[in-house]
């Protein structure tokens, strides 16, 4: 039986021919899926810079326009001539300030490093209007006499002070629920456990009748500090924690990716609004100073958690109040970086007589 036509197959040539254009075919494939993957993470990358660029200084803004809260009355500031604060913070140690300042809004310079921002008000919200003391204090003593609980529950932290603000105010938290004796309502601060905010020794302030005492908090913390470590914007309790000590483990992270904060004073004396660093006279403020602090201007940067196979132009580098943050760029060249800036009036200051 005889066959009409030859079985054929592939050369070894034409094999090799194929083998080279299914390569080139899948280099070119791969480097475009390479590359549309590098602008995806880009893109991602800037999405979530944008993102937390934007918490961040929502969060700032939020607080600092509540900075004050409760802490000024007809007559100014309750508190102007200073606060007395004591705090056992256990293993760790007590806390004696004795007439420290009680600024609503205070910045710590950090020099070539981020800033940090303390913030101090009231968190009650009609909590925060004074009751009246109808006892005078004999003595130094661990009960205070006022004319209605204001709401006041057991662990919440009382300021004591006058209405002129001419004394030092106390901070004292309550040990006790507020006892109506039908002569007064009765406020006992007695330390020991759950009260870490009353000392063991005598009151060092006796007040009177006309003083006053307004809610602070609810005793989980005195104020709120907002500083740069480990890459996020992270919160403590600036009673607890010294400023110069604040770390990654002592601190509570509260937006990712966040690398420097600034802020300036915006400081109206004679009529025009100007902008003071915390630094030379202003980085401890007295009452005058703080009394003409009308606004918060806060800058943050974000940096890109896109690592960049090449260093970023110097022309895109991120600007603070028109000057760019080079000290960034120079220690991260690899990353890019988003700047947020914005001006918070510290609306309780300027409504405050």
């Amino acid at each position: 039986m005889g066959r009409n036509s030859a079985q054929r197959g592939l050369t070894l040539v034409e094999l090799l021919v194929g083998l080279a254009t299914g390569l080139v075919v899948l280099l070119v494939a791969s480097q475009v899926m390479q590359a549309f993957e590098g602008q995806k993470r880009t893109s991602t990358g800037g999405n979530d810079s944008q993102t937390n660029g934007a918490l961040a200084v929502y969060l700032l803004e939020q607080e600092i326009r509540m900075a004050g809260y409760g802490l000024f009355g007809p007559e100014g500031a309750y508190c102007r001539n200073g606060i007395n604060i004591y705090k056992n913070n256990g293993a760790a140690g007590e806390v004696v300030m004795n007439a420290v300042s009680l600024v609503p809004a205070r910045i710590i310079d950090g020099g070539d490093g981020a800033d940090s921002i303390v913030l101090m008000r009231s968190d009650g919200a009609a909590d925060a209007l004074p009751l009246s003391i109808v006892k005078n204090m004999p003595d130094p003593s661990s009960i205070v006499t006022v004319g209605s609980d204001g709401g006041l529950q057991e662990g919440d932290l009382v300021v004591l002070g006058d209405r002129g603000g001419n004394r030092v105010c106390t901070v004292m938290q309550l040990s006790q629920p507020p006892k109506n004796t039908g002569n007064g309502v009765n406020l006992v601060h007695n330390s020991g456990n759950g009260s870490p905010y009353n000392p063991k020794d005598p009151f060092p302030v006796a007040y009177v009748v006309g003083d006053i005492a307004f809610r602070y908090g609810d005793g989980t913390s005195f104020g709120r500090r907002f500083s740069v470590r480990c890459d996020h914007l992270v919160e403590s309790d600036p009673v607890d924690v010294a400023d110069a000590a604040v770390t990654c483990a002592n601190s509570t992270p509260m937006v990712a990716q966040v690398v420097d904060l600034q802020a300036e004073y915006g400081v109206v004396d004679g009529g025009a609004l100007t902008w003071r660093s915390a630094t030379g006279d202003w980085a401890a403020l007295d009452a005058d100073e703080t009394a003409q602090i009308r606004a918060i201007r806060v800058g943050v940067v974000t940096r890109h958690p896109q690592f960049e196979k090449t260093a970023v132009p110097a022309a895109q580098a991120p600007a603070w109040m028109g000057e760019a943050t080079t000290d960034l760029i120079a220690a991260n060249p690899n990353y890019r970086h988003r700047v947020f800036e914005t001006v918070i009036p510290l609306r309780n200051v300027v409504w405050a007589p």
